[in-house]
């Protein structure tokens, strides 16, 4: 399942969604779109919540292969197709989440987190790509259940062979201990019970920067950690 920069919820204008109910015939609507990778999924990968067309995050924004996209699923079912003008892509509901688009949704506004790259592990350059192509400021026309026949941009958000992203980039560094992205641990499958030298093997973080990244956790040798969400990666997801 997704983990979510915090920090980007924060940054949220406040903004009525067109309606509560699901629309089942090609509907637009304003909508906060973010992104997320492999690098900032919860736990580190392409878990999906909702495998749909795909075992695994992923796709090519076409309409026979669309894309990866997290939200919940009192916003949209799983396999719910959208499109969105401003990329000329495809996305494809499989995956959750979680608590931003829970709290958007409580007011009203459609939030989707749109996936880039693929399954792997990429260098934390696609973390700038992913703060590049989220506009912070406004809303984004998104068209659920679109027709088949609007058009198609091939390139790649972010290319996971050249580590390069569609449009350029600012370099991407961490502020301290500030945390970018958080990970419910029940989220997990099977959900996590372990030490948190196990917790931060898991996420892809030495004991040291876990523990900076959650200074109030009792990591002592051998207490069990479960049931909790944690800090899994600073502002540029280390």
């Amino acid at each position: 399942p997704r983990a979510m920069n915090f920090l980007l919820l924060l940054c949220c204008l406040s903004c009525g969604a067109t309606t509560l109910a699901y629309v089942t015939s090609p509907t637009t609507v304003k909508a906060y779109v973010t992104f997320y990778g492999a690098n900032d999924n919860c736990p580190p990968g392409g878990a999906i919540a909702y495998p749909t067309i795909h075992k695994l995050a992923g796709g090519n924004g076409t309409w026979e292969n669309p894309t990866t996209f997290a939200t919940i699923k009192a916003e949209m079912l799983p396999g719910t197709r959208i499109y969105v003008p401003s990329l000329q892509k495809y996305f494809i509901m499989e995956d959750d989440c979680g608590y931003p688009c829970a709290h958007n949704w409580k007011n009203h506004e459609y939030h989707v987190d749109l996936f880039i790259g693929d399954d792997h592990i990429s260098p934390e350059n696609i973390i700038a790509c992913e703060n590049a192509l989220t506009n912070n400021k406004n809303l984004i026309d998104i068209i659920i259940h679109p027709p088949s026949s609007m058009p198609v941009n091939k390139t790649q958000l972010y290319n996971p062979k050249t580590h390069q992203c569609i449009i350029p980039t600012t370099p991407c560094h961490d502020k301290g201990n500030t945390c970018g992205n958080w990970c419910p641990l029940n989220a997990i499958v099977p959900p996590f019970s372990g030490t948190c030298a196990q917790l931060a093997k898991l996420l892809l973080l030495s004991l040291e920067r876990f523990e900076e990244l959650n200074p109030t956790l009792d990591c002592k040798p051998g207490h069990m950690v479960s049931n909790i969400t944690v800090c899994m990666g600073g502002t540029c997801g280390g």
